[in-house]
């Protein structure tokens, strides 16, 4: 396809439908979906396992032995012979938290975080690969990583202990942290603008799926005796990564034209509508990064996503242990429920990026919506944490459903500014997704480390200063994005050295490349 074609096709009106069983769109969609909650799976599965595997009463025996702490502060013990409040347990059922691991609340703490220093370990590293060796084999050279750490994290744990599953831990964040850069190269080479929100929304609801599945599944697979419990969730998570990896093979490639059997029309959509994809999608040779470093709308945009990745990460973390300890809840009761706010997320993301992409259709600018959603997802989430304050297991209902609302609310930062970070800079996606989960990735560290150290006794006036912690931060990151966020191209990632995308993408079809032409991709590509 040559460029005049592009050029005319840019600016049509006809388009390739998203939702047609012929739209190679749809399944590098559904494959990212499946990629992020197969993996999402192996990371969050630890969460949930940790109420299993950890004896929490003899960790608690063993480090009163060492700090002088109050009777009434004293947690439940596994069985709930005893209980420090009035409340009563959720269920009666007996089968319960049995583990027999002696970790301390401090060790669990750098055991959750070491995954995401991991992440953060290959942030920069993993966007260069992207656009090296290309995002499609980067995301399964990081997914056949996880697979086998997941495999042997039940041995480390039994046979090693904290420190071996500390280093495995931080290797398979190394693994995972390739996976959110190259899924925005994906979704900037694939999807066009007006289809960018769906396609980020569509694509992380496998976060949420994941979250789901690994509160309950993992939950119940404690309860059984195949494989000693708790170790069967690593082992499932485990097979399906292998599955994942060839669906992955087999379907998803780096750009349109790899694929051999998408229409034309298809392709004349994705190359000629998007802003940046006609004459105009260029491949950058160098990275402005200080342009990007000195970019209001980049770090507003960074830290927006340190808001949501401390936040989301504290509650996934925390959530079974906060449901145990504070709210009483039995092992079952504990997956259902921690499963629940998440189910309600994944619904209200698809609600909002639909409603978002159809008011951008109309008489609202994409600024507009941008700013909006975002604005309603930081002061609404500030808002239930601000009621969270207010309930402990004497109201238990109503915290189950201020944290289900949370969790709906902060679907809003999917088409607020999630959507920015693919659009300010087209030609340099890749750089300044890596700047943002930089930003992410520091508040998916410091978020159960803190959560952790604050939680120590975990009494209910602990969990009050994290609520109004993660009130400031939303607050705080939220006001910023108002001032300063945008999806609009910044002046800075305009004009460039560069090469046309689509001599670049004609160019991977061609059995014999120009050597000149060649050399310059390997600089900046």
């Amino acid at each position: 396809m040559d460029n005049g074609k592009c050029v005319a096709n840019m600016n049509s009106t006809n388009s390739f439908p998203l939702w047609s069983l012929r739209s190679i769109r749809l399944r590098i969609t559904v494959l990212l979906a499946i990629a992020l909650c197969v993996e999402g799976l192996m990371r969050t599965n630890m969460n949930m396992a940790m109420v299993c595997m950890v004896n929490l009463t003899a960790v608690m025996q063993f480090e009163q032995s060492f700090n002088a702490q109050k009777p009434e502060e004293s947690l439940v013990n596994r069985n709930y012979t005893t209980l420090p409040n009035p409340c009563v347990k959720i269920s009666e059922r007996k089968r319960s938290y049995n583990g027999d691991l002696l970790w301390t609340s401090q060790e669990q703490s750098w055991i959750f975080a070491a995954f995401y220093v991991g992440s953060l370990v290959v942030i920069f590293p993993g966007s260069y690969l992207c656009d090296w060796i290309g995002p499609a084999h980067t995301v399964q050279s990081g997914a056949i990583i996880n697979i086998i750490g997941s495999m042997i994290t039940p041995y480390i744990s039994l046979k090693i202990g904290v420190t071996g599953v500390i280093v495995i831990r931080f290797l398979m964040g190394c693994g995972q942290g390739v996976l959110t850069p190259c899924m925005n190269v994906l979704i900037a080479h694939w999807f066009p603008l007006s289809e960018k929100s769906t396609a980020v929304a569509l694509a992380t609801t496998g976060n949420q799926l994941s979250i789901i599945f690994a509160m309950f599944i993992t939950a119940e697979l404690c309860q059984i005796s195949l494989f000693g419990g708790w170790p069967a969730a690593f082992y499932l998570y485990s097979l399906l990564g292998i599955g994942l990896c060839f669906g992955w093979f087999r379907v998803v490639k780096d750009v349109p034209t790899r694929v051999k059997h998408i229409t034309d029309a298809e392709l004349t959509y994705i190359t000629g509508s998007a802003h940046g994809r006609g004459q105009k999608r260029v491949i950058p040779l160098n990275v402005p990064w200080r342009e990007i470093l000195s970019s209001t709308a980049v770090w507003s945009t960074a830290l927006s996503s340190f808001s949501q990745s401390f936040v989301v990460v504290g509650i996934v973390t925390y959530l079974p242990l906060y449901y145990r300890t504070i709210l009483n809840m039995d092992l079952t009761s504990n997956g259902v429920l921690s499963a629940l706010p998440f189910i309600c997320q994944l619904v209200t993301k698809l609600a909002f990026a639909g409603l978002a992409d159809k008011a951008k259709e109309g008489r609202f600018s994409p600024n507009q919506v941008t700013k909006t959603c975002n604005l309603f997802a930081s002061l609404g989430g500030a808002c239930c944490f601000v009621a969270l304050l207010f309930f402990d297991c004497n109201h238990r209902n109503k915290a189950v459903f201020l944290i289900c609302l949370t969790m709906g609310i902060l679907s809003g930062f999917v088409p607020g500014y999630n959507t920015s970070i693919v659009c300010i800079a087209p030609k340099y996606t890749s750089s300044v997704a890596s700047f943002c989960r930089l930003w992410g990735t520091v508040g998916s560290i410091s978020s159960p480390y803190i959560i952790g150290m604050i939680t120590s006794k975990n009494v209910i006036s602990e969990w009050r200063t994290v609520f109004i912690i993660m009130t400031c931060i939303l607050t705080l990151t939220g006001a910023i994005f108002q001032l300063f966020g945008t999806v609009n191209e910044q002046e800075w990632a305009r004009d460039a050295s560069s090469i046309s995308i689509l001599s670049y993408m004609n160019s991977l079809n061609e059995k014999e490349t120009d050597k000149t032409l060649k050399l310059e991709l390997e600089k900046g590509v």
